[in-house]
């Protein structure tokens, strides 16, 4: 099913993945997703490595979803370090295992190594998503990323509305922003993109986690602000027991807050662990139903 689709229905909640690099850790992912199943989210996405790195593992587990879980499933592509003809391959794979949805990234520059997207045949998003749209028409639903809090490499937040308008005008039909922890950020995002004339939907990516360590890492590389009192908490915290419920707590109250103001379609960032999703997810169940 195509993720424009799904989303008309306007509730629900989606999960995001990495490949593993093992066959112990893929057989700890697929273990996750039989959990993950019984709750029926609306689609789960698999992430695709800097400059490709990870792309035969993203190709192979997003098959493999789609031949034996009974998933809707999103490929994450992104087009840096790759050539046109390198993409063109990868889409028309994708078409030909009958996957319809794909989330359409630059990405990011691999580590150590001298690429410049920006002197690339994609340069950007924008590129990619164009690409997807000439050789396959209406084949794909194709999402986006959107920036709450500005993405690292833009000049202002205004500069991301534009960029975000192209990849409209180039042909995505829905966005998923990356992770937040302040909601007022992603309320001024949606504002920003109403007054631009931005009319497809938007949904909200959200990081449950489980270690202090791993969330201030990951918003120290997407420049995502952490609460004062939540850190304060989580410095104070003496158990790995209490992070985790003080982690998870946070997020409950985000997505209810979320959800009191009109959104009820949330896509998480799983981290490839399913305790501390599920654990939100049946705190707000009874509002998503």
């Amino acid at each position: 099913m195509k993720i424009r689709d799904i989303l008309r229905a306007g509730k629900g909640v989606a999960f995001e993945f990495f490949p593993p690099k093992s066959e112990a850790t893929e057989a700890s992912l697929f273990e996750h997703l039989k959990l993950l199943e019984e709750i029926d989210p609306a689609y789960v996405s698999v992430t695709y490595g800097a400059g490709g790195s990870s792309r035969e593992n993203t190709r192979r587990i997003v098959r493999r979803i789609a031949e034996e879980e009974k998933l809707t499933v999103m490929a994450h592509l992104t087009c840096v370090g790759h050539t046109r003809a390198e993409i063109s391959g990868i889409v028309a794979d994708y078409a030909e295992c009958g996957i319809e949805n794909i989330m359409a990234l630059r990405g990011d520059t691999p580590k150590g190594t001298d690429i410049d997207p920006s002197k690339g045949e994609l340069p950007h998003a924008s590129d990619l998503i164009r690409l997807i749209r000439a050789e396959h028409g209406d084949k794909f639903s194709i999402g986006g990323a959107v920036f709450p809090e500005k993405h690292l490499e833009s000049p202002d937040l205004e500069h991301d509305i534009r960029a975000l308008e192209e990849k409209v005008d180039a042909g995505i039909e829905f966005a998923v922003s990356q992770m937040f922890f302040v909601n007022k950020y992603f309320y001024t995002l949606l504002e920003r993109a109403e007054k631009a004339g931005i009319k497809i939907p938007i949904v909200p990516g959200i990081m449950p986690f489980t270690s202090y360590t791993q969330i201030g890492k990951i918003a120290e590389l997407s420049g995502a602000e952490i609460p004062k009192d939540l850190v304060e908490k989580l410095t104070a915290a003496e158990s790995d027991e209490e992070i985790y419920k003080i982690g998870v707590d946070f997020s409950i109250r985000q997505c209810m807050d979320l959800i009191d103001h009109g959104f009820e379609f949330l896509h998480f960032f799983t981290l490839n662990k399913s305790n501390a999703t599920l654990d939100i997810y049946k705190a707000i169940r009874s509002r998503l139903e």
